[in-house]
Parts: structure tokens; C-alpha cells; sequence
């Protein structure tokens, strides 16, 4: 096993849990729509419309562990 390896799972298991649970509380909210004729925005969604999407925050984790990676190797190595 590499370096990267247990590292890299820990992630993956933290990208699919926040996903999941994301997920999860969207589609409770599509069911609670369904049941209501007019239910309002929430503030947060309104104010913000990319906060809660499961897909950004995502490539933010994702974009944070490789920029982890990347400096890790530049300090070690250099350029």
C-alpha cells in the first residue's frame, strides 16, 4: 500500500457521506413540497442557491485534498 492509500479512502468515505446525507435531506424536502401546495425558499437557498449543492462542495473537498497532495510534494521535493 502507498503512502497516499488510507488517506485517500478517508476522503472518498467523507465525499460519499456528505453526499449521501445531502442527498438525503434534498429529497425529504421534495416530499414535504409534494405534500404542500406553496412552501417558500428557504433564506439560506434563496440568498445562496450553490451553498447546499452536493456536487460543489464536492469538487471543494476533492480539490482540497489534491491541493493537500500537490503542496505536500512541492515542499518535500521543490521545483
Amino acid at each position: 500500500m502507498g503512502m497516499w492509500t488510507v488517506p485517500t479512502i478517508i476522503t472518498g468515505i467523507i465525499i460519499v457521506a456528505i453526499s449521501y446525507f445531502l442527498t438525503a435531506g434534498v429529497m425529504k424536502k421534495v416530499k414535504h413540497r409534494e405534500s404542500a401546495t406553496d412552501v417558500p425558499i428557504s433564506k439560506i437557498v434563496r440568498d445562496h442557491p450553490v451553498a447546499m449543492n452536493p456536487i460543489i462542495i464536492m469538487y471543494l473537498i476533492f480539490g482540497l485534498f489534491t491541493g493537500i497532495i500537490i503542496f505536500y510534494y512541492w515542499s518535500i521535493y521543490g521545483y
